[in-house]
């Protein structure tokens, strides 16, 4: 853990900061129910749900014809959204190309084409997005807290993400298929020693190419890949929040993510619904993302002190649900970092790290329903790094999640997760050199409700029984009741 300078913990002296964010939040889910009333109100003829899309970000497909003739649930919501992807087709088409997470197009946002500026930007290739994530975690069981903090929700811990994105649609000038992007954003924790808080940086920086109808698809710039790669979000989709609380060793291995993108170079083969993704960036720093984030402008710089190249491989089978052919994405990948990370036991420095990973989604389920995507989904992570220069040196997770799961909620998700988590032995043999109490393992069950409020507009809330939530020192058990907000602007 990075000790704050004046060696206290900042929740205390951030707070009025987080407050204002709070307040903001609040703010811009009353305009976003102000926004989207009209969905409510606007009528839609039953058989238009022919055209509609499984999920929202697909294209339209054709339904059963069963499908068509039933009526639908929450038709009026339904039926809005049905027109608004008509009216957006070109303006959706202008989203970031070549991630495998999934965010919500401008269809699907809270200003919509607010003022026509939109169709007015779209005429000359123009997109964007904007985008805000905030989170709070607090542990309802009765004990001690320590100073420092622990872990996430020992005292109530709150981080908000904001990020603005634009893309340009190099069609326009005879490149087709191509585009440039270009993303800006600031990160706020009150839990700074570990997650430290980032005021500006360049999210993204990047030229996306694809050639003979998307079978190779290549970009290269500045990135945060962790939605390139591994799907780390429940559900596909970056609303439905990350799997499993302690996830993280691609990103524990040198993986770039929010909010530390760095320099990158992605290379995708899709053959059907089989692709191979091969990409190389510049590792973050083995020291954290403390180090990382402190150098100004970091996330341009090749040149990072015991930082090297890092690369990694996925290999993955990834299909859309349609009425009567249930979603399954299936993955696997190994990564290789030329960094030199800091070993356990000989304190010396390595000349390379490593991890592999599998995971896999399956709807197992489809409901009665136009909406393809509604349905009973099963879902398995598994990852693992060596033991002897990472803290987390095993992973994983079930979980079962449903989309859907009422009538009146058709984009609502309910999941249900557990996940296991093994503590390094050199790490743990190391602290008891010096006699303090460390943990071997941890094990989290997590029950969460997804919300779609209103277009663009999302509250997740859940809670999770952690045991040893901590590594070092050696904790209670806590239970965390979890928030969160997300807006699509």
């Amino acid at each position: 853990m990075r000790p704050h300078t004046d060696g206290k913990n900042r929740i205390r002296t951030c707070t009025p900061e987080f407050v204002r964010i709070t307040l903001a939040a609040s703010l811009a889910l009353w305009a976003a129910h102000s926004l989207n009333a009209r969905a409510e109100t606007t009528a839609v003829d039953q058989n238009s749900a022919g055209q509609a899309a499984p999920e929202l970000k697909q294209p339209a497909v054709p339904v059963a014809t069963k499908a068509v003739n039933k009526a639908l649930p929450d038709s009026q919501l339904l039926g809005h959204i049905i027109e608004r992807k008509k009216q957006f087709a070109k303006i959706d088409a202008l989203v970031e190309h070549g991630q495998l997470t999934e965010l919500p197009p401008p269809s699907e946002s809270i200003l919509g084409d607010v003022d026509g500026i939109r169709s007015d930007l779209a005429e000359h290739g123009i997109g964007f997005n904007i985008l805000n994530m905030t989170t709070f975690a607090n542990n309802y069981l009765d004990h001690d807290r320590h100073k420092p903090q622990a872990y996430s929700g020992e005292r109530p811990t709150y981080s908000s993400n904001l990020l603005a994105g634009f893309t340009y649609d190099l069609g326009h000038v005879g490149l087709e298929n191509g585009q440039l992007i270009f993303g800006v954003g600031s990160y706020y924790s009150s839990w700074d020693e570990v997650n430290p808080s980032s005021k500006f940086s360049f999210t993204r920086i990047a030229y996306y190419q694809s050639l003979w109808d998307k079978t190779v698809e290549f970009k290269i710039g500045v990135l945060p890949n962790d939605l390139e790669f591994i799907g780390p979000f429940t559900g596909g989709t970056l609303v439905g929040g990350t799997q499993g609380l302690q996830a993280v060793i691609p990103f524990q291995v040198g993986l770039s993510h929010a909010p530390v993108s760095s320099p990158a170079a992605n290379v995708t083969l899709n053959l059907g619904n089989f692709y191979n993704k091969f990409g190389i960036q510049r590792s973050i720093s083995p020291d954290g993302m403390g180090p990382e984030i402190d150098r100004h402008l970091g996330e341009l710089d090749l040149d990072v002190k015991h930082a090297g190249a890092l690369y990694i491989d996925e290999l993955g089978y990834k299909r859309a649900a349609t009425p009567g052919s249930p979603y399954a994405w299936l993955r696997a990948g190994y990564i290789y970092n030329t960094s030199d990370y800091t070993q356990f036991l000989s304190n010396e420095r390595s000349d390379d790290n490593y991890a592999g990973y599998a995971l896999g989604d399956y709807q197992f389920y489809q409901f009665d329903s136009a909406i393809a995507s509604r349905g009973l989904y099963a879902g398995f992570t598994w990852m693992t790094a060596p033991k002897d220069r990472n803290l987390f040196d095993l992973y994983y997770g079930f979980r079962v999640f449903a989309k859907g799961p009422l009538d009146s909620r058709p984009f609502d998700m309910l999941m249900l997760e557990y996940g296991y988590t093994s503590y390094s032995d050199d790490a743990n043999k190391k602290l008891d050199t010096f006699h303090v109490s460390n943990a071997d393992d941890s094990k989290s069950t997590t029950l969460a409700y997804n919300m779609r409020v209103a277009a663009g507009t999302y509250v997740r809330a859940g809670v999770s029984y952690v045991e040893h939530p901590a590594f070092s020192p050696d904790v209670k058990d806590a239970l965390n009741l979890q928030a969160s907000f997300t807006l699509f602007f």
